[in-house]
């Protein structure tokens, strides 16, 4: 009972040294007392209810964060939905907003594929005139160029900057005589350390299929900007970095290295399970795995977690596949549309702080990196390789844009589809490289029409 006062006193304690910097002569947004908060102090009056929907568990983050805002703001209550961030819960989510059948106020999208999706269903708001009227200073708290704009409108805003990691068994590592990976380090680098780690009961590597593969990443490191776009609007999937992608994930399999490709499919296995369970000792995550890695009544284990940068295709890149992410959007329909965005505006200045423990870094430039590390790893320090971790938060990133979204949803299918098609042997390296190429032009074509 002791231990968890003082964690609880402990976390208090971190979130005000976190936002102290921040909150002093004027609010974290920039500006004079919000609307929420002159709201409050107005006279009672019938509670708005709003609804929001996200993948977050309750218990990492969600559930404290409803809480909090509820405690101080009853004039505006919120009721937290957790839908499934996979196909059946992105498309739950989708019907309820196209449906407008018991939809959220507030939504988030989790990677621009699923954001791209809803913004051209129409189902997204544009966030200017919020922004303007509420005075949140996009550029002072999450930077303008992190915030990609739709037809030159804003309709959403991230709450999170999601760092991609290979994390690595400590002890694993340990036994076969190796470092900590450092940043710029290579794939080439990564498939050696691979064979090194594999042993007769782990398997040396694990990347999540179909999602993660290891084009995708080849074809981001080497364009960071509009990755599956050429100058004329083509596909850029006859790059050579295609090439290099389908090489390494097919010597995945061929070489034994992981679990093969229909088997995590068919079995639905997750990096966290492979490599909490010691099934295998290095993975494709990032630090939203965090919360697993702490989970030992769902994972029991007691060797420490290394989170290493990502592989680079050129030694000494700097590319983190990941980003912003966690797009916090208002659905079109909401007719609570001034009280969302003051929950959303709140959510990213303070309330997300609240997510800090679950893994999420917050969007917000004006965070103290030291201090979320910690908060991050809580009481979790001999699980955890916390230097890692703090070099991982502390890296200096390219992080991939997409301004462009024509058939990106289907492109993303394409490279599934080809990738596994190669990978299982059924179709010859070339063809898949032309198959993928055509397909991708096709598709791109027909959404122009």
């Amino acid at each position: 009972m002791k231990k968890s006062i003082y964690s609880a006193l402990s976390l208090t304690m971190a979130f005000s040294l976190i936002i102290s910097g921040c909150s002093k002569g004027d609010n974290q947004n920039g500006s004079s007392p919000s609307a929420a908060t002159t709201a409050s102090s107005a006279a009672p009056k019938k509670a708005v209810k709003l609804k929001i929907w996200g993948s977050i568990p309750e218990e990492n983050g969600p559930k404290d964060v409803v809480t909090k805002w509820n405690s101080t703001h009853p004039d505006i209550q919120m009721e937290y939905y957790r839908y499934a961030n996979d196909d059946s819960g992105n498309t739950k989510l989708d019907t309820a907003l196209i449906s407008n059948s018991d939809a959220p106020d507030i939504f988030f999208s989790y990677g621009e594929t699923n954001y791209n999706r809803r913004v051209n269903a129409g189902v997204t708001f544009p966030l200017d005139d919020l922004i303007s009227k509420y005075k949140f200073n996009v550029d002072d708290i999450i930077g303008k160029d992190n915030v990609v704009l739709f037809k030159g409108k804003k309709h959403y805003l991230p709450a999170i900057k999601l760092l991609s990691s290979v994390l690595i068994n400590q002890t694993a590592l340990e036994k076969a005589g190796e470092k900590i990976p450092v940043q710029g380090w290579t794939w080439d680098d990564y498939m050696a350390l691979a064979e090194k780690l594999n042993t007769p009961d782990q398997k040396g590597s694990f990347i999540l299929a179909p999602g993660d593969n290891m084009v995708r990443f080849s074809i981001i490191e080497n364009k960071p900007i509009d990755s599956y776009y050429t100058a004329d609007g083509m596909s850029t999937f006859d790059s050579p970095a295609v090439k290099k992608g389908l090489e390494y994930q097919k010597a995945l399999q061929d070489k034994g290295l992981s679990v093969k490709w229909p088997d995590i499919i068919a079995n639905k296995l997750v990096p966290q399970s492979e490599l909490l369970t010691g099934k295998a000792a290095m993975v494709f995550g990032g630090t939203h795995l965090l919360r697993s890695v702490k989970d030992t009544k769902s994972f029991p284990h007691d060797f420490k977690t290394i989170f290493a940068p990502v592989p680079q295709l050129e030694k000494g890149g700097k590319v983190n596949t990941a980003g912003f992410n966690d797009l916090m959007s208002i659905n079109n329909t909401s007719p609570n549309k001034d009280e969302a965005f003051q929950f959303i505006s709140w959510y990213l200045t303070e309330g997300d702080l609240l997510m800090i423990p679950g893994g999420r870094l917050p969007s917000s430039k004006k965070i103290d990196v030291d201090k979320v590390a910690d908060l991050m790893v809580g009481d979790a320090a001999n699980l955890i390789n916390v230097d890692s971790l703090k070099a991982l938060i502390k890296g200096d990133y390219t992080f991939p844009v997409q301004t462009i979204s024509t058939a990106l949803p289907e492109m993303t299918k394409i490279i599934n589809e080809e990738t596994e098609k190669y990978v299982m042997g059924v179709q010859p390296l070339e063809k898949t490289i032309q198959s993928m190429k055509t397909r991708a032009d096709q598709a791109i074509k027909a959404e122009k029409k």
